[in-house]
């Protein structure tokens, strides 16, 4: 991960059922775990970087890992953090964030939202150092530039 305060990814969904019956394409090339290519409506290749690709094979555990977990240590020292999922309609951002179900799932597909708590209260319960605490987590969604 960068040393700058803000870390931007990408992830990338498998088409959907919808999409592979009606013969869709994937429209870019993996380079790396940071870069891929993107053909422009001119067909011309553009290299897009971040500090971080999931492609669409990639596991909720290593978003998780990758994006979360040093989230979840620094708020355990007192450090506030945030995840922001943006995207179009359908890109996947409700699956990152809470898998196909937050109240019901395996494991597997659970999603950021309830890994995050999920260790950030054993860190907490198993912490020598901590023995009051207060947590405060919030959740919002805008849609068409309003919160729901």
């Amino acid at each position: 991960m960068s040393n700058s305060n803000v870390t931007v990814c990408v992830r990338f969904r498998p088409l959907s059922h919808k999409e592979r019956k009606a013969n869709d394409k994937v429209c870019f090339k993996k380079l790396d775990s940071e870069s891929f290519v993107f053909k422009d409506e001119r067909d011309e290749d553009v290299i897009f970087s971040f500090d971080k690709v999931f492609y669409d094979d990639a596991e909720q555990s290593d978003v998780y890992n990758f994006l979360a977990v040093p989230i979840v240590a620094d708020a355990v020292n007192g450090i506030n953090g945030t995840i922001i999922s943006y995207g179009q309609t359908g890109a996947g951002k409700t699956y990152s964030m809470e898998g196909p179900s937050i109240l019901h799932c395996n494991e597997l597909k659970t999603g950021l939202v309830q890994r995050v708590v999920n260790d950030l209260f054993e860190c907490l319960r198993t912490s020598e150092d901590i023995t009051t605490w207060t947590v405060k987590l919030s959740m919002v969604e805008i849609y068409l530039e309003k919160v729901r």
